[in-house]
């Protein structure tokens, strides 16, 4: 995934000078984040912003304070806003007729308010988010993370606003529906800055293997232990299948046999590859890439890229999935959760099973980050849009609305006892007019209708596994290479030029991984990682 540093702004210098001095923020580059510090309090400061967080029934809004205190207020006395809502998806073709009946529903739940729905398509998601801020254009929701549009550094180029006051006053549900540990993922110099989208925040990692496949070659999932154990039904699909490749890859980060979390590594700065171990008291940080882990990834993805089990030529992210969609691929390397075999059966039309090969995973800094919502410092009515954010987090009708679309034109209730939903007849997930079919970037997925039987029960059992994950020993911390921004850009070139094909067997490490490690010392990781020990060394005395 693509997690490249916004650089271009057009905000008041002396603004920023003025937070940047207190601490609030700092300019990182190259995708590298920032020391967050600040008590550990379970509650936002209340703010004194005038509009009360709203949800209403019979056309009056019913207001509810930070304190707790409820209040009515006639929709009369609201005054009209509107609140545009831009994320990284596709366009689907019935956008207008689902922002329309949110619009309509919004009537009775938020009265005043109307939202435009703003999808940009992912190719050209992050750069028409760096031209939009460079115009100071009206921006008030929008999708940021740890991996696209960059959540760190849109703080520390002042694009986003601190949410302390705004959460206390407008969204009591949403702050209290995750424990502290989670926002801490989203706390810099003391504020938070986004609304972590809650989803499985501990994903497990492994294999994706179509179900067909599995029972045709007669595989036993559960006695898959490891990468290794792949193989023979790696080397069955190669002999046996025609026009089915092996493994699934891309010419970006798909098809990648090494993830960090695989070694029990947190990635503290993932665009250098930095990182720590999960639980390790001293924190101390240093090389992946240096690593036996790495190198034992590595030789195995060059065995399995000799043995065919990868295509020779990658295609885009976008044409390989279409070809996924056609059945091109036998399974893919990636995140194998409760979740992931059912959404693969409702996104590609037929059934998978999945095997775990990840210790048992951490919450970390990066993983909360994956997918957050924040409010853009453009936004003329920040209230507002913090309020949709608590309907879209706690409002189970505004939520499936948005991700879902309109009850018999986009889907028809299959079980409505056990929330149950499916196509209307005569569609399916590729002819649906709204099938986006990516409730992570709405709001709390564990509030989403199940689009297949299997995921019944299912959400329970992810918010059980985030509750009872550990943290990282790094949890809450993030490096601030404002002075490094040089060799991070260079270390982050040359990780996409020795490692990312590497990673998919397609560099040999027998002659690359030293040429590798040599180029990114040129480059300067040796004093990104100095650098981020000592951030850490002062956070951890701070705390």
């Amino acid at each position: 995934m693509s997690k490249e540093a916004n650089n271009s702004r057009n905000y008041s210098r002396r603004h920023f000078l003025k937070l940047a001095s207190t601490g609030a923020v700092a300019l990182t580059a190259g995708g590298a984040i920032l020391a967050a510090c600040g008590d550990n309090t379970a509650t936002p400061a209340t703010g004194t912003t005038a509009v009360t967080s709203s949800t209403t029934v019979a056309g009056a809004a019913t207001t509810a304070t930070g304190t707790g205190a409820v209040t009515t207020v006639a929709a009369s006395n609201v005054a009209p806003a509107e609140v545009i809502l831009t994320y990284r998806a596709l366009p689907q073709k019935d956008t207008q007729a689902v922002q329309d009946a949110l619009n309509t529903l919004l009537k009775t739940k938020q009265p005043g308010t109307t939202v435009k729905l703003n999808p940009i398509d992912p190719a050209t998601y992050e750069q028409k988010i760096k031209l939009a801020f460079a115009a100071n254009e009206k921006l008030d929701i929008l999708f940021t993370a740890s991996w696209t549009n960059n959540f760190w550094t849109n703080i520390s180029q002042g694009n986003l606003m601190p949410l302390d006051d705004l959460l206390s006053k407008h969204a009591p549900k949403l702050f209290a529906s995750m424990p502290q540990t989670i926002w801490n993922g989203v706390k810099v110099g003391g504020k938070y800055y986004a609304v972590p989208n809650q989803t499985l925040f501990v994903q497990p990692w492994g294999a994706q293997i179509r179900k067909d496949l599995a029972d045709k070659y007669k595989l036993d999932v559960a006695s898959l232990k490891k990468f290794e154990d792949l193989e023979p039904f790696l080397t069955q699909i190669k002999t046996s299948e025609t026009g089915v490749t092996p493994i699934y890859s891309d010419d970006q980060t798909g098809g990648f046999v090494f993830r960090p979390a695989h070694a029990g590594f947190d990635a503290v700065v993932d665009l250098a590859g930095v990182v720590t171990k999960w639980g390790d008291p001293e924190v101390k940080v240093f090389n992946e890439y240096g690593t036996d882990e790495f190198k034992h990834f590595a030789e195995l993805a060059r065995k399995w890229y000799q043995a065919g089990y990868y295509t020779k030529d990658p295609l885009p992210p976008a044409d390989a999935n279409a070809a996924q969609l056609a059945g091109k691929y036998a399974m893919a390397l990636h995140q194998t959760g409760p979740d992931v075999a059912p959404g693969l059966k409702v996104k590609y039309a037929r059934d998978y099973v999945v095997a775990s090969f990840s210790p048992p995973i951490y919450l970390t800094t990066t993983s909360i980050a994956s997918n957050l919502l924040a409010i853009s410092r453009t936004s003329p009515n920040p209230e507002r849009a913090m309020m949709l954010l608590e309907l879209l987090n706690s409002d189970v009708e505004v939520f499936n609305l948005l991700a879902k679309g309109i009850e018999n034109k986009h889907w028809v209730w299959s079980d409505k006892d056990k929330k149950i939903i499916g196509q209307p007849s005569g569609l399916t997930a590729t002819s649906n007019p709204y099938f986006p079919n990516t409730d992570y970037l709405f709001g709390n997925v564990f509030n989403g209708y199940y689009t297949n039987p299997d995921l019944v029960g299912v959400w329970e059992k992810e918010q059980a596994m985030n509750k009872d994950a550990p943290a990282s020993t790094a949890l809450g911390f993030a490096a601030d290479l404002t002075k490094l921004s040089t060799e991070s850009a260079q270390v982050n070139a040359v990780i996409k030029q020795y490692g990312y094909p590497m990673m998919k067997g397609i560099l040999d490490p027998a002659t690359g991984l030293a040429e590798f490690n040599s180029k990114l010392k040129a480059a300067g990781q040796d004093k990104i990682i100095e650098e981020v020990q000592n951030q850490i060394n002062a956070w951890k005395k701070a705390k």
